[in-house]
């Protein structure tokens, strides 16, 4: 034991207590452990805690526009009750309804356009016009291509200058006497609609021998109709 103690450089068991609890602890003693925290990013989430997927909502449904399905009822052929009341001027047309009307028999006296075409490109000239709408539901655009249906006894607007006037094609007036949209100030009416001959002209308006009327004539669909007009004198 002295040996022991004497080789450690110690000369009693007090001092080796002492020398044995100064020393530092040995490579095989276990090291203590703090867990590090788990940390979560957005998309890096751990799944075994429970995650809720959100379900893809399904489109919606647009609400229906019914003038737009008003415009794509219409087909080419059909005669509908519709004319210009003129209260758009000279450059624009205002459509007597906002919303087309149930087709009506190209017979009848009602029927005052004809549809030629739809959702195309429409040729303007005497008596044919055309009537488009955009939807702002859709964003689609639906076109009515128009040529005028005449009836004999109806009325028209007017532009007189001098002893010219200029007839609003499109446009119909109940026949009497009464203020009129500007820029109009002659009631037209509407004495006969035949068949043109050639070199049709306001003289081929006289309904008898003698017949000293002052007509105004219009040649349509494109020259095949002469359309004969007088100023309104009624009541």
């Amino acid at each position: 034991m002295l040996s022991i103690l004497a080789w450690l450089g110690v000369s009693n068991a007090a001092e080796l207590k002492d020398l044995l609890a100064d020393s530092p602890p040995s490579s095989s003693s276990p090291a203590s452990y703090t867990p590090s925290p788990t940390v979560y990013t957005p998309g890096n989430r751990d799944t075994s805690e429970g995650s809720t997927d959100e379900s893809t909502p399904e489109p919606s449904t647009p609400t229906p526009d019914p003038t737009e399905e008003a415009f794509k009822a219409i087909s080419a052929g059909d005669c509908l009750a519709l004319y210009d009341t003129g209260r758009g001027g000279t450059t624009s047309i205002d459509w007597s309804v906002d919303v087309p009307p149930d087709p009506v028999s190209c017979a009848d006296e009602q029927a005052l356009v004809r549809v030629t075409a739809t959702d195309t490109a429409c040729p303007t000239s005497y008596g044919k016009s055309y009537w488009s709408y955009r939807s702002a539901t859709t964003g689609d655009t639906a076109k009515l291509c128009l040529t005028r249906i005449y009836h004999a006894t109806y009325c028209m607007l007017g532009q007189q200058s001098g002893d010219s006037i200029s007839l609003a094609m499109m446009t119909a007036v109940a026949c009497r006497r009464e203020p009129v949209p500007t820029p109009y100030n002659q009631i037209m009416h509407i004495t006969g609609v035949y068949r043109a001959p050639a070199g049709a002209n306001a003289n081929n308006c006289r309904r008898a021998a003698g017949d000293q009327t002052r007509y105004w004539a219009w040649l349509v669909d494109d020259g095949a109709t002469l359309l004969c007009t007088t100023i309104y004198q009624g009541g």
